[in-house]
């Protein structure tokens, strides 16, 4: 079945996307999705579901993550499912790109944390201080134009692949509370909490942006983790050194968070 492409997103959501500061999701435009739908899932670890029960030993690919959860809801029951844990966008353009065809209706993706090595920059504000954490995360977002270009090019080879399909774009939740106190342990201090923070705001909205020159709908995942992050009471991130998927969505971070975000964006 093919539907229509959904339209990018206005430039006053990206720039609100970027400020975190989008309460309530845009109204999906797009038609809603069914049984007949051709649907493919591509992108990292927070597409595959790495962080929920019974994810796969190769790819992390869990029933709980958002792709399972999403096709059940709108009834299909099987969907071409290339998500890969660890994946960048060469690993896109080399491995995933061959699920995608002219009669693909829906693609998800999250893609550019591994390339930006968002994880190295956690570890040097756990393990070095806030100065250390300060420059790593000023040299991080100094970097993310040559990651988006990356993305960029992801995109390009999606259009191109299935010239036919709505495109969603998921973004990355923060991974941290901001508060002062924490229990959850070991954490980072609130100062590089929120240092920590400012390169995932830095990273959506890269991502925004590239998603939004694709005609790709960009989805903001950060409004539906507000809460819940790792220091929260109820977090939905799993804790900074939980084995096997630290600080990736839990079941409930996938079925609360990223499900309801794409379901806003896709009905």
């Amino acid at each position: 079945m093919h539907r229509p492409r959904a339209r990018a997103l206005a430039a006053p959501l990206l720039l609100s996307a970027a400020l975190g500061l989008v309460a309530t999701p845009a109204r999906a435009t797009s038609p809603a999705y069914d049984s007949s739908t051709h649907y493919v899932a591509m992108g990292d670890s927070f597409s595959s579901g790495l962080g929920a029960p019974n994810a796969s030993l190769d790819c992390g690919r869990s029933p709980q993550g958002y792709p399972t959860l999403w096709a059940k809801a709108h009834g299909i029951s099987t969907f071409t499912d290339v998500t890969c844990g660890g994946a960048v966008t060469d690993d896109v353009l080399a491995k995933q790109i061959s699920g995608l065809n002219a009669q693909t209706d829906v693609v998800t993706i999250t893609i550019g944390g591994n390339d930006a090595a968002w994880g190295d920059q956690v570890s040097t504000c756990l393990l070095s201080g806030d100065s250390a954490c300060t420059t790593a995360i000023d040299k991080a977002v100094a970097g993310l134009p040559a990651v988006t270009a990356k993305v960029d090019t992801t995109y390009t080879a999606i259009r191109q692949a299935a010239p036919h399909a709505d495109v969603y774009v998921l973004g990355y939740p923060l991974l941290y509370e901001e508060t002062a106190g924490c229990s959850s342990w070991p954490a980072p201090d609130q100062y590089q909490r929120k240092e920590i923070n400012r390169f995932g705001r830095a990273l959506d909205q890269g991502i925004a942006q590239s998603a939004a020159k694709a005609g790709f709908r960009f989805v903001d995942a950060q409004p539906y983790f507000a809460g819940h992050a790792v220091c929260s009471g109820t977090p939905w991130i799993n804790a900074t050194l939980a084995l096997p998927a630290p600080l990736h969505p839990n079941a409930d971070g996938y079925r609360l968070g990223y499900l309801p975000a794409l379901t806003s964006a896709t009905g």
